[in-house]
């Protein structure tokens, strides 16, 4: 007796035969397909158990036998292509502060990628095989998607192979992704408000954004910012600061740019300080602000306002004819004159090192660098000290170069001049280096205060 047995998958059948006493005769491989068929196995068979089924059961028809006689192909899965980017268009919405708290304000840093990291990997897929079941059901596969193709643009380099996609970054900045297009921008554009929905920039390239910087929210960047409308937030940046706006300060807000500022207006400014000028379009009120090169107001710098700028400062009208504190401070070079003593104490004892071994060796020695002359046995010690003369000379010369530019520094700030094209008004201080000068009384400009190199006090003249 044939029988079939079929699994529930239709992944597979066994064959099974039992011995019958009324039929003597041998079982027949046509037999055995011809029942196959009746249960519906019409794939997946194979004729290497059939035949062994057949002759072992034919061999000895007293016993029974079972097989698995077909199979199923399984599909061979499709895999899809893969897309692993290295950045992310999406914004956090904040630092997580405490166990209950989020910082709204802290989003983290923009991604700034350097000249040979990888943007994006695309490892390449492949489309799968169908599988088929013993009753010849063909078991389809999912399709392979589409590969999405992405443009290498500008600052953006594609390598391939038969397995990859790899874009790179050839030139520093963070990355664009519009639409099918990947690039790279040295400078990051915000198009409105720094608040809260964008949180604090911070970014290493340079920083442009439409709107305003708003209290409370800050930026931070190597290189130049350029802000379209009001800054009262803070700004840390080693590059230049541009803003079309003013600036409105607090005490909380803190403004330090490593170059220059070019702003309309500035006012209540409590903390602000750069390394080159600044330059107002308009009026600086009760502000403390400091220059490393010079400051310019086209209008009045006035209110209680400390104005430091080293080489000088270029207004309309200084203080107002309401009496304001106003000081304006050129030329202080305290810092300066710390470092140049500074330079003083530590090239002290190298001079009285290189005295010293001025006596032991001689001065023609030392002059023509040749121990030569010298008995044999004394040259070994000689040569020593002879390399720690050198040694000492070139660092006191390395010294005495830098105190020279010191020095320089500091009679550049002697001569600083503060312009005031229009009135300076009674209550303002002037102070250049340590002399100060009040204006007891208003004076028409245009003029110029300095001080004189001879007298050493601060006076002023008129400018034709």
């Amino acid at each position: 007796m044939i029988s079939v047995a079929v699994n529930q998958e239709k992944s597979e059948a066994r064959l099974s035969i039992t011995p019958d006493p009324e039929n003597e005769n041998a079982i027949t491989a046509d037999q055995l397909v011809t029942v196959l068929k009746k249960n519906n196995v019409v794939a997946g068979i194979s004729k290497k158990n059939l035949f062994a089924i057949r002759d072992k059961f034919n061999h000895d028809p007293t016993k029974a036998i079972s097989a698995i006689i077909a199979r199923g192909l399984a599909k061979k899965p499709v895999v899809q292509h893969k897309y692993n980017f290295h950045f992310t268009t999406s914004t956090n919405i904040g630092k997580l502060k405490g166990a209950d708290q989020i910082d709204y304000k802290n989003k983290g840093t923009i991604k700034f990628f350097k000249p040979g990291e990888v943007l994006l990997e695309i490892t390449l897929g492949h489309n799968g095989t169908p599988g088929k079941l013993i009753d010849g059901t063909i078991i389809k596969n999912e399709p392979l998607a589409p590969l999405r193709r992405y443009k290498a643009g500008s600052g953006v380099a594609l390598d391939e192979n038969n397995t990859q996609l790899i874009y790179k970054v050839t030139n520093a900045g963070h990355p664009i992704l519009d639409g099918d297009k990947l690039e790279i921008s040295d400078t990051f554009n915000l198009d409105g408000d720094v608040d809260l929905e964008t949180g604090h920039i911070k970014f290493e390239g340079s920083i442009k954004i439409s709107g305003n910087l708003l209290s409370g929210f800050h930026i931070i960047s190597n290189a130049d910012v350029f802000v379209e409308k009001t800054i009262s937030g803070s700004i840390r940046t080693k590059g230049n600061l541009t803003s079309n706006g003013g600036i409105i300060g607090s005490d909380n807000e803190k403004i330090a740019v490593g170059g220059d500022l070019i702003c309309e207006y500035i006012s209540t400014v409590n903390n602000l300080r750069t390394g080159g000028s600044i330059t107002a379009s308009k009026h600086i009120i009760n502000s403390h602000i400091i220059a490393g090169t010079t400051v310019s107001c086209q209008e009045m710098i006035t209110g209680e306002s400390k104005v430091v700028a080293f080489l000088g400062v270029t207004c309309g009208e200084l203080g107002s004819d309401e009496g304001s504190q106003t000081t304006i401070e050129t030329g202080g070079a305290l810092d300066l004159h710390e470092k140049i003593k500074k330079i003083d104490e530590f090239m002290e004892p190298l001079i009285t090192q290189s005295i010293d071994m001025v006596d032991k060796l001689g001065l023609q020695i030392l002059m023509n660098k040749d121990t030569s002359s010298l008995p044999e046995d004394e040259r070994p010690e000689a040569e020593k000290i002879l390399k720690q003369y050198l040694e000492i000379e070139e660092n006191v010369t390395r010294l005495k170069k830098k105190k020279s530019e010191l020095e320089e520094k500091v009679e550049a700030g002697l001569r600083a001049r503060i312009t005031v094209k229009k009135c300076a008004h009674p209550g303002t201080t002037i102070k250049i280096g340590l002399e100060n000068y009040v204006v007891e009384r208003s004076i028409s400009g245009p003029i110029e205060f300095f001080l004189d190199k001879d007298s050493k006090v601060i006076t002023f003249e008129r400018l034709t």
